[in-house]
């Protein structure tokens, strides 16, 4: 199945930055993920753009430019998070062997113990929620990349 996606640039100021014309916006690279984000992994795309002024700059080079700066600051995220998430385990893990070194009814175990508890429990969560969405966009992203995009300029 294909999906096709249709974006209507009115002016300069819909595709590039108002401040920085080399740059795409980032709400059309929302917007363009957003409506990727319902294609099954076998699906194509196809980026339809029909533009309504004349573009002196390559707009299908800059899309995919802008692109693959959005993976690559993905994958940095996801590294981030890793790391944090190493950190987290780490500090959970001295927390609760620090409360073996106390004796049963000491309020400093129950406190190292619960201590321990939160951080671990926390990088579950980032690895429940927060990788599966970024993993997730990193794939839309590149699919996006790999789309079949075509310019209409329309006068």
């Amino acid at each position: 199945m294909t999906k096709v996606i249709n974006v209507d640039l009115q002016e300069k100021n819909d595709f590039s930055e108002k401040y920085n014309h080399e740059e795409v916006t980032n709400d059309l690279v929302e917007y363009l993920i957003k409506e990727a984000r319902h294609t099954q992994k076998d699906d194509n795309i196809i980026i339809n753009f029909n533009v309504l002024f004349n573009a002196e700059f390559n707009i299908k080079e800059m899309l995919i430019k802008t692109l693959k700066e959005e993976y690559l600051h993905n994958i940095n995220d996801h590294r981030y998070t890793n790391l944090f998430q190493i950190i987290l385990f780490l500090l959970g893990v001295i927390f609760l062997s620090l409360s073996t070194l106390f004796k049963d009814g000491v309020i400093w175990k129950e406190i190292l113990v619960i201590g321990g508890w939160v951080p671990i429990w926390e990088m579950v969560e980032l690895e429940l929620f927060n990788d599966v969405r970024g993993r997730k966009r990193k794939k839309i992203i590149n699919k996006l990349i790999n789309s079949e995009i075509n310019i209409n300029f329309i006068k």
